[in-house]
């Protein structure tokens, strides 16, 4: 059994840091692993972004067979990604040079600082197959680094595309944090609702551009919530991110350190954060 040694507030960041120093459940490591957890989320009967080619060299990594548009990132860290466009690599960051106010596609004109020739690409790829990421979050330290690549998902019904953060507990899904490029590039929080789909309001919030149109409820909602269950049912605690697509709500990947344990998230509220802390339950101890 785990030995509590921190007193802190119960917040949900403070739950993160504990799990980061304390934590060395090797679900994990599985789950956080963005090439593992692919099969292992296919042996509970759900549906991962296809993979379209992995290697754990970079010069082995094919560029020649890949489409025109899709995602070349790294398994084991986060934020190691580039976007494919039309044939030619850009550095993807958090995604806000690519959309408009409106999440509308920028034009490659207003891209070309962002580009990165093959050659550039190969070099950053060595570098990221060469490293660990933050040695303060454990699972990463046992992954295998590998270079994966996947096609650019669709938004079911068109749109801006969104992002279904689901803040999962036990298999039970205690808030839905909608997000995605728009949100970022306009300042916007999250669009956060309860699993049943009525929305989570915050002081301090900054409403996205069309909330209407960007927090309407999917029709595959109850498939989320199943998902959820399947996926994290063994964890006291993980997020699950969802596309919803033409083809059904799908994996995008898990998370077992939001943002890092960063203090203030993931919502603007403190009071919220407390409210989301005080629903997970840590190894060895009881709700409080």
């Amino acid at each position: 059994m785990l030995i509590w040694r921190e007193n802190f507030s119960g917040s949900f960041s403070a739950k993160v840091r504990w799990r980061m120093r304390h934590d060395r459940n090797p679900l994990l490591v599985t789950v956080q692993d963005k090439y593992l957890v692919r099969q292992w989320a296919l042996s509970r009967g759900v549906e991962t972004v296809p993979l379209l080619q992995m290697a754990e060299n970079a010069d082995a990594f094919e560029i020649g067979t890949l489409p025109p548009d899709c995602f070349v990132k790294a398994s084991h860290g986060c934020g190691w990604n580039l976007l494919r466009r039309e044939g030619v690599f850009y550095e993807f960051g958090n995604g806000t040079a690519f959309v408009d106010d409106q999440g509308l596609p920028q034009p490659a004109t207003a891209l070309a600082s962002r580009r990165v020739d093959d050659a550039a690409c190969r070099a950053l790829w060595r570098k990221w197959l060469g490293q660990k990421y933050l040695a303060a979050e454990w699972a990463y330290q046992l992954m295998t680094p590998r270079l994966l690549a996947e096609p650019v998902m669709a938004q079911k019904g068109n749109g801006p595309q969104r992002l279904y953060r689901l803040f999962t507990m036990q298999g039970v899904v205690q808030a839905i944090a909608v997000g995605g490029p728009v949100f970022v590039r306009t300042e916007s929080d999250y669009l956060v609702f309860d699993r049943g789909w009525t929305r989570i309001r915050m002081p301090g919030e900054r409403p996205p551009v069309d909330e209407a149109a960007l927090g309407e409820r999917p029709q595959t909602l109850p498939d989320m919530l199943e998902i959820a269950r399947r996926l994290g049912s063994e964890l006291d605690f993980v997020r699950i991110d969802l596309f919803d697509t033409p083809q059904g709500a799908i994996l995008n990947e898990m998370t077992v350190y939001p943002s890092g344990g960063q203090p203030g998230r993931p919502f603007v509220s403190a009071t919220h954060n407390r409210w989301l802390g005080r629903l997970w339950t840590l190894p060895g101890r009881t709700r409080r």
